[in-house]
């Protein structure tokens, strides 16, 4: 698939999160090349501004290490959140390098990091990532059926490569979190893939969100390859009581699988709401 790339100048790049893994975040690139049909990212208020189809176009922040360098001494943070609302190394940043400057200015600063992404080309950034200062990585894994990956992510790695990155990172000393998301009901086979994780990985698994703006989408995709897959999620959107029930089970099967391998095992599960 052919990805507009798109350079642009900021008046700012460092910005307050309300996700509670550090105070402020910083986006190097708008935009993802990755597509994921689930991703929220997509119904931004940036991203719904945009005229181009989510996953065919790409803003680079070329001017981005310049302004952050200004705004972190104006703001000061403790931690920084690197890749919130878009894919910190994606396939553009082997040109641009935004995200491996981040990370040099960052550690030259002594200011402590937490990083999300799904991308492999974080292997290659190990020797960047500093020991003391990097807090956290956070590495989306992939377990869904193969069909329905090639509808949902079909540029995602596969969760046996996205393990070995995970394993990769323990055993190079870094805190990691092996984040297994969407799982979804009644195609969540693939949860046994984390027998192959290191048992210092921590684990957390994020059932599917409901209330996302396009899960009509993802149902209807979903109903190509699975029908009556499709046919429960929709009851899920209409029965709360059908919906709390199928994430009880899901919650026990993920324990059963997790619960005795890993110490530290999170599950969350978005509230049921009126979704049609």
């Amino acid at each position: 698939m052919r990805i507009e790339i798109i350079e642009k100048n900021v008046d700012t790049i460092l910005r307050p999160t309300g996700i509670n893994l550090a105070p402020y975040v910083v986006n190097p690139y708008q935009g993802c090349a990755f597509a994921c049909l689930f991703c929220y990212a997509q119904f931004s208020k940036a991203a719904q501004k945009e005229t181009s189809e989510w996953g065919k176009y790409v803003k680079v922040k070329v001017n981005g290490l310049e302004i952050l360098k200004k705004e972190l001494q104006l703001k000061n943070p403790k931690k920084v959140l690197i890749g919130s609302t878009t894919e910190p190394f994606q396939p553009v940043e082997k040109k641009y390098g935004l995200t491996r400057g981040i990370i040099r200015i960052l550690n030259q600063r002594k200011i402590k990091y937490v990083i999300m992404s799904r991308s492999l080309l974080l292997g290659e950034y190990i020797e960047e990532l500093d020991r003391q200062l990097c807090a956290g990585i956070y590495f989306t894994v992939d377990v869904m059926p193969k069909l329905l990956k090639q509808k949902f992510e079909p540029y995602a790695v596969s969760a046996k490569k996205s393990i070995e990155l995970v394993n990769k990172l323990i055993n190079n000393n870094i805190n990691t979190t092996a984040y297994f998301c969407p799982v979804m009901p009644f195609l969540h086979e693939n949860l046994k893939e984390v027998n192959s994780l290191n048992i210092e990985v921590k684990a957390e698994f994020e059932i599917i969100n409901f209330q996302m703006s396009g899960i009509r989408r993802i149902i209807q995709t979903i109903e190509q390859i699975y029908p009556e897959a499709a046919k429960k999620y929709k009851k899920m959107c209409l029965d709360k009581t059908f919906y709390n029930n199928v994430a009880r089970d899901i919650k026990k099967d993920i324990k059963k699988i997790a619960g005795e391998r890993f110490k530290d095992v999170k599950i969350h599960q978005h509230k049921y709401a009126d979704y049609f």
